[in-house]
């Protein structure tokens, strides 16, 4: 049996609709994937800024409390030296 060319074309277009019809599903379905992908990405966007905030909160009180470390201890260091001094001397009265 010899297919006319009229239908051998007609059977190509059908082919070449249903390629393009599944390429068109796969194109969807690739498309839905990256737009939850997208969502993803903004939501973990979201929590890292969330975190990125208490992170720079955390950091400011911790820097705070640093300094007055720092000051505390520069004045209970003088203060050891002051001591130190004077019990010496005291050793060193005559």
């Amino acid at each position: 049996m010899q297919l006319t060319k009229e239908f051998r074309g007609m059977n190509d277009l059908e082919m070449q609709i249903k390629d393009l019809e599944m390429q068109v599903k796969a194109l969807e379905k690739n498309n839905k994937m990256l737009k939850d992908h997208i969502d993803s990405l903004i939501n973990d966007n979201d929590r890292f800024r969330s975190i990125d905030k208490a992170h720079k909160s955390i950091n400011g009180k911790l820097r705070l409390r640093l300094a007055r470390f720092e000051e505390e201890n520069k004045k209970l260091t003088d203060e050891v030296k002051d001591n130190k001094e004077l019990i010496q001397d005291l050793y060193d009265y005559p």
